[in-house]
């Protein structure tokens, strides 16, 4: 935790000293990037190990998704871009209300981006917001995508959302021993033999199930043996499934990622036109107005 919260204050004195809060803002956002919510999950993780206390696991997973809305802040897709990157993320912590700001209703389905992540955005926009209007589409595209060449992992989460839409716990716990097993062999960016241990997108998956369909989850079957998955269930569950706390507070001269926690994130909407991506700009000019009324507030 302590060269966790070094490296922010390096970055801080060489990018960020003497500049103006607005100023500071974009740094950091820029400056921290996907990288910073993959750091605070794997750091969750292997405390949670050290400590033996889960409840780092669980406040880790909660600033990932803070921070994994405020550092995209480049993007050529759409409301996709969030799929594999910060979703898994807000199903862990239990924050499905994110949902709402990430993959807004009135941004539509997805068709600008990664296949897998236009499939996997739309799936959870239909369970989430059961549009009956998108039903046929979301189905279509997730059964045609199946039928192409993929990753293990992508078949797999997409297999998995499919047997949740259509409720067949049977099939559901399949798919996420499936997944459990295509992650193990993942060779994305950035993975390495810890990162490997635990799909966090097949514990994410269960606790949406869980969202959705309450008692009706119960008809799940876990994978078994793997790494951290039902040690953090049990956690959980005998806390009540409640969101976590910020994973670390900082002192000065870093109180500024403090704030940057506290507000309300604004929703991220898509450009107008034919190719509709982010709309990077206005949101970062939202994040900008709220830290300021933040602090209009505090001093009133």
């Amino acid at each position: 935790m302590d060269a966790y919260i070094d490296e922010r204050l390096k970055k801080y004195m060489k990018y960020c000293q003497s500049k103006k809060q607005e100023e500071q803002i974009i740094i950091w956002l820029k400056l921290l990037h996907e990288n910073f919510r993959k750091k605070i999950v794997y750091l969750g993780s292997y405390l949670a190990l050290q400590e033996k206390d889960m409840s780092y696991l669980n406040n880790a997973f909660n600033s990932a998704v803070t921070w994994g809305q405020l550092t995209i802040t480049n993007s050529s897709c759409d409301h996709s871009i969030y799929a594999w990157n910060v979703l898994p993320h807000i199903f862990c912590a239990n924050r499905f209300r994110d949902i709402e700001n990430i993959f807004p209703k009135e941004n539509g389905l997805s068709k600008n981006g990664l296949k897998s992540a236009c499939s996997i955005t739309n799936l959870v926009m239909y369970l989430y917001y059961q549009e009956p209007a998108w039903k046929q589409y979301v189905i279509e595209e997730s059964k045609g995508f199946l039928q192409g060449k993929h990753t293990s992992e992508e078949m797999a989460v997409i297999s998995t959302f499919l047997s949740l839409f259509e409720k067949d716990w049977e099939k559901f716990s399949l798919e996420l021993a499936n997944l459990c097993k295509a992650h193990k062999k993942s060779k994305d960016y950035g993975e390495n033999p810890f990162t490997r241990k635990i799909s966090f997108f097949a514990f994410g998956l269960y606790n949406f199930a869980r969202y959705l369909y309450k008692e009706e989850a119960k008809n799940i079957i876990l994978p078994q043996n793997e790494f951290l998955f039902e040690d953090f269930r049990i956690y959980q569950e005998s806390n009540n499934y409640q969101t976590g706390q910020s994973f670390c507070v900082f002192e000065e001269p870093l109180l500024l990622l403090n704030d940057l926690e506290k507000i309300d994130l604004p929703i991220m909407h898509l450009t107008a036109g034919r190719k509709r991506t982010l709309d990077i700009e206005n949101y970062r000019q939202e994040v900008i107005k709220k830290i300021q009324a933040l602090h209009y507030n505090q001093s009133s």
